[in-house]
């Protein structure tokens, strides 16, 4: 394996990996991913609630 030092960056607090947030707590989910998530509208009805399942 060979690394490109142009695309390294050293002595850094975290960075995005394979779409994950690596951070000194650990791996972390990518806020950029989880937008559609968290912008999405709570179900309801039953109907809204099992089509999530």
């Amino acid at each position: 394996m060979r690394l490109n030092l142009e695309k390294c960056v050293f002595g850094v607090q975290g960075g995005k990996f394979l779409g994950f947030m690596i951070t000194s707590r650990g791996i972390e989910a990518n806020p950029e991913k989880c937008k559609a998530i968290i912008q999405m509208q709570s179900p309801q009805t039953v109907k809204e609630v099992q089509r999530l399942a």
